[in-house]
């Protein structure tokens, strides 16, 4: 099932983010559903906002399939910053089909085809298609913090391009006032795992509970060599909607200490990589906070049935964000919402002398 998100692709506004929990637990959709809602998206877009195939933009960026992508602006950032009666979000700079492309693919080379209305249609290889495909959720305003910010939704069979007041398609909301307010995606954490925060571990429930903001993170220039904490800021917590079964993998190391994760989380081993859980195996290191090794001895692998939750900080360099849960250093959501682009590459390099760096 697609389960919520607070991505970082969504409202601009600051520290509106965390609030996405509750928007994506009433609009809670499965995968074939979310696909829907992302291929709905893209069309009342174009035919709604763009209106002809001729209004697209050549993007300069190479196709796989020859020449270069075409783009459709649906809204003008400097007339419409916030994107009123768009449905392509303002991070993505209401561009259609690169909003498209990035909700139900992850990175990879982009090809593009004529669609049914003429338009370009940007694609990627089914290998690279999520998992789980990040939606668009809708708001009366573009602040989602705004205590008079309605939820919208499209109509339950996604007939026409209008957003309603109730879920059941009954009331249509005002002509234009709506707003794209964020996108619905995945997590993985237990949420018995405790997390640093700036005072000590918290159990990431307690801490998506309480809008924890104070959440500690490496430094950009730390190493293996020489580990060190920073206060960062968290940007926004992830958490499951509905109860489901999810593979969960308990790491026990030589120490006595234990990770608990789903299989495709991102963890440090011993070498600086950043690797999923699931590609760990026995006399594999784990990274405690402090930099040193821990060796697993034993993982087995279970199941969790309930929610699984997430978060990521506030910066984009990849060490920031590395996070500490159970006492070692994981990656944060950002490895997995960024396409998963840096798993199994070096991210903690070791310290070299400057007289062997080429």
């Amino acid at each position: 099932m697609v389960v919520l998100a607070a991505i970082a692709v969504v409202p601009t506004q600051a520290h509106a983010e965390p609030i996405l929990q509750q928007r994506c637990n009433a609009d809670s959709l499965d995968v074939t559903q979310g696909a829907l809602r992302v291929e709905w998206a893209r069309k009342c877009g174009l035919l709604k906002n763009v209106g002809s195939p001729t209004f697209g933009f050549d993007t300069g960026l190479p196709a796989s399939t020859g020449g270069n992508l075409i783009d459709y602006q649906e809204a003008d950032p400097g007339r419409n910053p916030y994107g009123e009666g768009a449905f392509s979000g303002p991070s993505q700079n209401f561009e259609v089909n690169y909003a498209y492309v990035n909700a139900l693919y992850l990175s990879g080379g982009t090809s593009q085809g004529t669609d049914t209305w003429g338009y370009q249609k940007w694609s990627r290889a089914d290998t690279r298609k999520r998992a789980r495909p990040l939606y668009p959720t809708f708001g009366s305003t573009s602040d989602l913090a705004n205590a008079s910010n309605v939820q919208l939704w499209p109509h339950p069979t996604l007939a026409d391009c209008n957003l309603y007041a109730d879920r059941a398609g009954s009331m249509v909301a005002q002509a234009s006032t709506y707003y794209v307010n964020g996108y619905c995606e995945a997590s993985c954490y237990a949420p018995d795992q405790r997390i640093l925060f700036a005072d000590g571990y918290t159990s990431i429930l307690d801490a998506l509970n309480a809008r924890r903001e104070d959440l500690m993170t490496l430094t950009p220039d730390s190493s293996l060599d020489d580990v060190k904490l920073q206060q960062n800021t968290t940007y926004s917590y992830t958490a499951e909607t509905r109860d489901t079964e999810h593979p969960l993998y308990v790491i026990t190391t030589q120490s006595g200490g234990e990770l608990r994760v789903t299989n495709e989380h991102p963890v440090i081993n011993g070498e600086g990589r950043m690797v999923q859980a699931q590609t760990l195996k026995v006399g594999d290191d784990l990274v405690k906070a402090d930099g040193t090794p821990d060796s697993i001895v034993d993982i087995q692998k279970t199941s969790h049935f309930g929610k699984v939750y997430n978060l990521r900080p506030v910066t984009q360099d990849l060490v920031s964000n590395v996070l500490v849960a159970q006492g070692y250093l994981v990656g944060s959501s950002n490895f997995q919402n960024d396409d998963v682009a840096y798993i199994n590459r070096i991210i903690l390099f070791r310290s070299m002398p400057s007289d062997v760096i080429p």
